[in-house]
Formats: C-alpha cells, structure tokens, sequence
C-alpha cells in the first residue's frame, strides 16, 4: 500500500514539473513554440490609404490631432493638401 501511494506521490510530482515547465519555458509539447503575444497595431495611412505597423509610424501632429503615416513622402503630401 506504501509503494502505491509513493508512486502516485511521484506521478503527481512529475505532472506539476511537466506543466510547469511548459507554461514558464514557453513550449506547448512535441517541439511547438507558444508564439509571443503581438505587441503592434495596424494603423490605416490617411493618403495612399495602405496599413502598416504602428511602431514604424511617421507622426504629425496638425490642427491638435496626431496623424500616422507610412512615409514622410504621405506626410509631406498631407501637409501640401491642406494648404
């Protein structure tokens, strides 16, 4: 009765580590990688109407809005067309 309560002991042991494991070291089992949680938004460019990430923005600020474009080409024509 002893060995089968050590055993058990040790299975529930080995199950905690095992789950553990995967949640801290990122794996999902068999080889597979959790993918990392996407850390960017999408944001629409007010001229040529394209999306592109957030992070490679170019900012204006104009008018005490802040406009978001793909390129300092789209800005620059932005600022030309509200003049």
């Amino acid at each position: 009765m002893k060995l089968l309560l050590i055993i058990f002991i040790v299975y529930l042991a080995y199950r905690a580590g095992k789950s553990w494991i995967r949640r801290n070291l990122g794996t999902i089992g068999r080889g597979h990688e959790v993918h990392p949680p996407i850390d960017d938004v999408m944001v629409k460019d007010p001229v040529c109407g394209i999306y592109f990430p957030r992070r490679e923005a170019v900012a204006l600020k104009h008018n005490g809005q802040v406009y978001l474009f793909c390129s300092t080409d789209c800005r620059d024509r932005f600022l030309e067309e509200q003049q």
